[in-house]
């Protein structure tokens, strides 16, 4: 007897990473650089269902994973921002916040799991000539504090806090 999965089906399906064809077949997918359709991959690869929107990802750790330089890194994760495919919850800095934390993201393609947000699939709008406007440096964390919703957070597994490094 074999055993079933939670929804009572025994086919449990391995973690894999899904593009459909209309993202990719996209004006904003097909106008992308193969470093940023790769970081895009990598981002969604670490989205695992109820993370979006708390998505840990820095220019370091995307060099690292993509075998490319810094800059490199920095300019697919500007491009996929411009095309509408990712946007920043919480911008990492490691000189001004105190706790070292990489940047936060938000697939646009999915509901975000932080703030309750729909999918606003923003690339689909994008147009050649027509980039969305990406922040430029601004806070590291929101004037009210971190980015949770004012009822608290949407999913009780994510922690509210993370604990500082150190003694």
């Amino acid at each position: 007897m074999s055993k079933n999965g939670h929804k009572g089906n025994g086919k449990k399906e391995p973690p894999h990473v899904r593009l459909y064809d209309w993202l990719t077949d996209s004006a904003a997918w097909l106008d992308l650089s193969t470093d940023a359709r790769a970081l895009y991959v990598l981002l969604k690869k670490k989205y695992r269902g109820m993370n979006n929107g708390r998505i840990i990802l820095s220019v370091r750790q995307a060099a690292e994973n993509l075998k490319v330089s810094k800059t490199s890194a920095s300019k697919a994760i500007v491009e996929l921002q411009a095309h509408g495919f990712i946007e920043v919850v919480i911008v990492g800095n490691f000189d001004s916040r105190k706790d070292g934390r990489a940047s936060e993201w938000r697939l646009t393609e999915h509901v975000c799991d932080v703030s309750g947000e729909l999918p606003t699939k923003r690339f689909m709008s994008w147009a050649p000539g027509r980039n969305f406007t990406v922040p430029q440096g601004g806070r590291s964390v929101p004037q009210g504090g971190q980015s949770v919703p004012q009822g608290g957070l949407i999913d009780q597994r994510i922690p509210r806090t993370v604990p500082l490094r150190g003694p």
